[in-house]
């Protein structure tokens, strides 16, 4: 796909996620989930400066991590591409490696923020937008998780061993699995 997946219609990014081929896939999903985790939480963090001004702050840093987000989409396309690619010469998977493991911990990151802004503006935002921070806590955290096994996912499918192990004992994992479970246990909360 040559156009960056921010600025793609939902209905052809739909497509594209359907279509044969490496990209856009689960990363490229998790992150863009992330976005819109963001914009909606974002939505209720405006809401909240109504009669909270400090809430503008939160606002303006889920549109950073909405913006962060889709750039992670269009990161992790570009990891798995590079991937492939240097998988086929000697020697050249090492650094395509790292990057198909770096952009799943960058979307777990983000992911994993907005959830928790999300699940406190569910727990103090307006009572009329409970439901969208809800569901932005919601979602964040299931991309988080996706994102989490990713990590796991990749390391393993590269054959990369950390202490004699496979990727499931890389230490990166079990930190991801911790806080992606932690975005889980936020989520549930805010839900219930």
């Amino acid at each position: 796909m040559a156009d960056s997946l921010g600025t793609v219609p939902l209905g052809k990014l739909a497509a594209a996620l359907a279509a044969r081929g490496p990209g856009p896939a689960a990363g490229s999903t998790a992150a863009a989930t992330t976005a819109l985790a963001a914009g909606l939480a974002g939505k209720v963090a405006l809401g909240a400066a109504r009669t909270d001004p400090a809430a503008n702050d939160l606002a303006h840093e889920l549109e950073a991590l909405r913006t962060r987000a889709l750039v992670l989409a269009d990161d992790d396309v570009a990891a798995y591409a590079g991937f492939l690619a240097a998988r086929k010469s000697p020697g050249g998977a090492a650094g395509a490696t790292e990057a198909i493991v770096q952009v799943p911990l960058d979307v777990l990151a983000a992911a994993c923020r907005v959830t928790e802004i999300a699940a406190a503006l569910a727990e103090h935002g307006p009572d009329a937008l409970t439901g969208d921070a809800v569901t932005a806590a919601l979602l964040a955290a299931a991309s988080a998780e996706a994102a989490s096994t990713l990590v796991g996912t990749n390391i393993a499918d590269t054959g990369e061993v950390v202490g004699g192990l496979d990727g499931w004992g890389d230490p990166r994992v079990e930190d991801a699995e911790e806080r992606a479970g932690e975005a889980r246990r936020l989520a549930e909360r805010a839900a219930f």
